[in-house]
């Protein structure tokens, strides 16, 4: 009789041949050494049998160097490259002027399809040779065929000219999440337009993710879509930080816009560094919106997009802060046509949104960051100066000259790695200003609350232990009268989608402490901090808060003394 696998035995083989057949498709690549390929040579090797390689996974290793001398690419087949899944600092991968080149690569990798990168270090100099800086060239990832995807998570990009992402054609999904970009333009190869972190061009774009993104040191814009021929579908830009931009010709500059655009949850620090100004050589690329100032030139904005009737705006819980040395710049320069901080959004979108437009932005003077780059105020300066750029974006001829010494705060990858902190106190009213009671801004700064925030639980909410209710309940709030803080209890018998919202003595919508999330069966606590939906402390008087589910609905009275 043939003997055949008993079922344990072919479980077994059937999960270590799946075993075998993934590892198969990883290939580590080892860091470079005198006598070891550029990582560019390792991975265009293999794009010779793309089909081969299509699943391939190039795995580099933690704490590695890696030089890149030409541009990385592929051609219809997704490229992936990642660090290895152990604890231990990301490898690092430099664009290298070799022997016979006048400058760096113009990209890291020039993509001819999709592209997946996650825990890189990408660095457009080389940083142990200091005067590589003068060799830096435009971008670190490029993609230049339609119909791809890029995908970037839990990476750090630095030092390019121009931008660290751009689409020279139409992607379906660009989605960028944990990621920390840094030191955007350098005058000493480009020219003030240049320095922005995702530069989509002329092109449609299907969905454009960006959460818990940290972004520093920047001469231009964070996104530009400027002067497009076709839309951005969908954008969710949520939850990012935005530190030290002079942003020169706007913010989010989004073009031609589609059916549904989310900017939220936002933290923007010095943001608009440059201020609101009369400076037609900046304003000339604020023209998307259609909108003009008393001169007849276009207005600016932090958020520009071409007006249209049909894209639903949702900006929400985004919050600012002018720090006193921006404020001080500001001031300096108020003469000569500087008005502060400027409007955060176009007229059109603020029709758009109607009466809540009051709330897309708020101004807090209550935050500090732990640990940042200084503001660029000399650069400033200098871009102002009549004997410097005189309002211009050049950068030779000129009286006094653009030099490293008017250069920003350049920090180096490593303090960007290890010593750049955007953490703020609790005491802020944008610590608890975001959706669901989070921080405003990227939570990777707060790893505990980014670990709830992954698991879609809401700051505040406690079960109380106790046997199962049998009815709905909402209990009265104690202490009461209070201040500033109180706690609400309810019950539900059963999971339900609840939400818990507070109103003044008028009826109006305070805050609301829980929205429509489902939560299990029990006894329930959330404690309200006395804040409204902006994060301001509210003032004394009488107020309802009221539980809703699907089969439930009731109010009851508190009173806020103070």
């Amino acid at each position: 009789m043939k003997k055949t696998l008993g079922p344990v035995f072919l479980v077994l083989f059937l999960l270590l041949s799946v075993k075998t057949v993934f590892a198969q498709h990883q290939k580590i690549i080892e860091p470079y050494t005198k006598n070891f390929q550029y990582l560019d040579s390792l991975i265009t090797a293999d794009s010779a049998n793309a089909k081969a390689y299509s699943d391939y996974v190039y795995i580099l290793r933690r704490g590695g160097l890696y030089l890149v001398r030409s541009a990385i690419k592929n051609n219809g087949w997704t490229l992936r490259v990642k660090a290895q899944d152990t604890i231990g600092a990301r490898p690092v991968l430099f664009l290298f002027k070799a022997t016979g080149q006048t400058v760096n690569p113009g990209r890291m990798f020039y993509v001819y399809g999709s592209v997946v990168l996650k825990n890189l270090v990408m660095d457009g100099i080389f940083e142990p040779d200091p005067t590589n800086i003068a060799y830096m060239q435009g971008s670190l990832v490029n993609q230049n065929a339609a119909g791809f995807s890029i995908t970037m998570d839990s990476c750090m990009l630095t030092n390019t000219n121009g931008n660290h992402v751009r689409t020279d054609k139409a992607p379906t999904v660009v989605k960028i999440t944990n990621c920390l970009f840094a030191n955007m333009g350098y005058l000493g190869t480009s020219n003030l337009g240049a320095g922005k972190a995702l530069d989509l061009r002329a092109g449609s774009c299907d969905s454009l993710i960006m959460v818990n993104n940290t972004f520093v040191n920047s001469q231009d814009r964070i996104v530009r879509h400027y002067s497009s021929t076709a839309n951005i579908k969908y954008m969710k830009f949520d939850h990012n930080t935005i530190v030290n931009s002079m942003s020169y010709h706007g913010m989010l500059s989004l073009g031609k816009v589609g059916k549904n655009m989310q900017i939220t949850n936002n933290l923007i620090y010095d943001g608009f560094a440059l201020g609101n100004d009369t400076d037609k050589v900046r304003q000339v690329e604020y023209s998307d919106s259609k909108e003009y100032d008393v001169r007849g030139n276009p207005r600016m904005s932090w958020v520009i997009a071409e007006p249209n009737d049909t894209t639903a705006w949702t900006i929400t819980k985004n919050f600012y802060v002018v720090t006193t040395a921006s404020q001080t710049w500001y001031n300096k320069y108020t003469a000569n046509g500087v008005t502060g901080e400027g409007a955060p959004l176009t007229w059109k979108i603020n029709k758009r949104i109607g009466a809540d437009s009051t709330k897309t932005f708020t101004k807090v003077t209550d935050l500090t960051l732990t640990a940042i780059p200084k503001l660029m105020t000399t650069f400033m300066d200098w871009y102002r100066s009549p004997t410097g750029a005189n309002k211009t974006k050049n950068t030779t001829g000129m009286t006094n000259p653009w030099s490293a010494a008017y250069d920003y705060d350049r920090r180096s990858y490593t303090y960007f790695t290890d010593t750049l902190k955007c953490t703020y106190s609790s005491a802020s009213a944008a610590y608890m200003g975001a959706d669901k009671g989070y921080p405003a801004g990227d939570l990777n700064w707060f790893p505990a609350l980014h670990t709830k925030w992954i698991k879609g639980d809401a700051i505040g909410i406690t079960d109380i232990p106790g046997g199962l209710p049998l009815t709905y309940k909402l209990d009265q709030n104690y202490p009461n009268p209070f201040n500033p803080s109180t706690n609400i209890s309810y019950s539900i018998p059963k999971a339900s989608n609840v939400t818990l919202v507070v109103y003044n003595s008028i009826g109006q919508e305070v805050v609301t402490l829980v929205n429509n999330q489902m939560q299990s069966a029990g006894n329930h606590k959330f404690v309200w901090n006395g804040k409204d939906g902006s994060g301001r402390l509210v003032a004394s008087g009488v107020y309802f808060y009221q539980l809703r589910t699907n089969e439930f609905t009731v109010a009851k009275k508190m009173l806020l003394l103070k």
